[in-house]
């Protein structure tokens, strides 16, 4: 009897500390679909490491992946069709290196919200996010360094580039809190950005 209790009790509590999978199913897509309107009302300017710290902090590392490789692949489709991108061999380049530097920060950002538990929600975003750009922008400068365009890495381009994901990743946790709120009812505990690691 009391074995059941206790197991019971934990069931319980793991319901409350722990997203449900349905929470998680239906968060992923939400968080894709904003990043990519808002890419498209923004000219295709994807804000690729605010999206990778706020995948870290509530997705696993799969469907972290996952919607990275999506919202990419539709930012790049958006780039050719509407804003029509040069089909040209840098233009390619330029494409798959940020596409790559975009999973890289995904791995950086996970490692640092896995190794910064003990530190408070915000802080764990904030230095991820620090981590993610600095990630980002050294590997496209490597890219540069070969299909050209260094230009694009001037001081006053990063910041910018920096306050762009910055708020962005504001928005994004607002949004991950007002979603919780609505959904929680029906579908369990919402992965959490700030409050908790929703990772697995």
């Amino acid at each position: 009897m009391r074995i059941r209790s206790t197991q019971a009790s934990y069931n319980a509590d793991f319901k409350i500390a722990h997203p449900s999978f349905m929470a998680s199913s239906v968060w992923a897509p939400i968080l894709t679909l904003a990043v990519v309107l808002g890419s498209l009302v923004l000219s295709c300017v994807a804000p690729l490491s605010a999206l990778a710290v706020a995948l870290a902090a509530t997705l696993g590392l799969r469907a972290s992946l996952s919607v990275m490789s999506m919202v990419w692949l539709v930012n790049q489709a958006i780039g050719f069709t509407l804003f029509h991108f040069p089909p040209t061999a840098n233009t390619i380049g330029r494409g798959l290196a940020s596409g790559v530097a975009a999973l890289l920060i995904v791995l950086v950002s996970r490692a640092i919200m896995r190794g910064a538990l003990h530190w408070s929600g915000w802080l764990r975003l904030c230095v991820a996010l620090v981590a993610a750009i600095a990630v980002y922008e050294v590997a496209l400068f490597s890219a540069a360094l070969i299909l050209g365009g260094r230009d694009m890495f001037a001081l006053p381009i990063v910041l910018q580039v920096a306050l762009i994901n910055a708020a962005w990743l504001l928005a994004i946790v607002v949004l991950n809190e007002i979603v919780a709120a609505l959904c929680k009812p029906w579908l369990g505990r919402m992965p959490m950005a700030v409050r908790s690691p929703g990772f697995d």
